[in-house]
């Protein structure tokens, strides 16, 4: 793991199955309200599954940020081998693949950086109704400031205070289709360090 950026903070789901796509949104929320310091890096990983191998390997930590399986709106934060019993981390969408996997082929490999994954629970996409759309529904939306407040903690435990930058924006701001794909178009580039 030589050359490895000191931090990785990626958001993993799918924004099109609403609430399963909690992470994706809180990253892109992090990413428009806050300037992280040099060597941080804010991700959306979104469903890329076994492709993200490569990139969070390039770290010695990582924070994941994603939904799991449990009561609606609670935010979880646990180690790999920590997940709680009322957590099901199974598949929730069409991830090819879900965290935990991802993070067993890595410490096969002994590739495995340290890890802490913070999330959100929802209930398991069903394919019915109103369940398909890049909104969060009416328990999760609100509950982001809660999970944004959780990953910010973790980072302030890692010694990563960020920088707000945009002082107006709060983490139950919903994000569009456009604004997750291109960004708000009053964000701040960030470029990969």
């Amino acid at each position: 793991m030589s050359g490895a950026r000191p931090l990785l903070i990626l958001g993993v789901g799918n924004v099109f199955y609403g609430d399963e796509g909690a992470g994706v949104h809180l990253v892109h929320y992090l990413r428009t309200k806050y300037r992280f310091p040099a060597g941080v890096d804010v991700v959306d990983g979104g469903t890329l599954g076994w492709q993200l191998l490569t990139l969070i390997a390039e770290y010695p930590r990582v924070v994941f940020v994603d939904a799991v399986a449990a009561p609606v709106g609670k935010v979880y934060r646990f180690g790999p081998g920590e997940v709680p019993p009322e957590v099901g981390y199974g598949k929730l969408s069409s991830h090819e693949w879900e965290v935990p996997d991802l993070l067993s082929a890595m410490e096969l490999h002994g590739d495995l950086p340290e890890v802490s994954i913070v999330a959100i629970g929802v209930d398991p996409l069903e394919f019915s109704g109103e369940g398909i759309g890049v909104q969060l529904g009416p328990v999760v939306g609100p509950r982001m400031p809660a999970l944004a407040t959780a990953v910010l903690r973790e980072l302030e435990a890692l010694g990563v205070v960020p920088e707000d930058v945009r002082p107006d924006l709060t983490a139950d701001r919903p994000f569009t289709a456009e604004e997750i794909v291109v960004g708000p178009p009053d964000a701040e580039v960030f470029a990969r360090a």
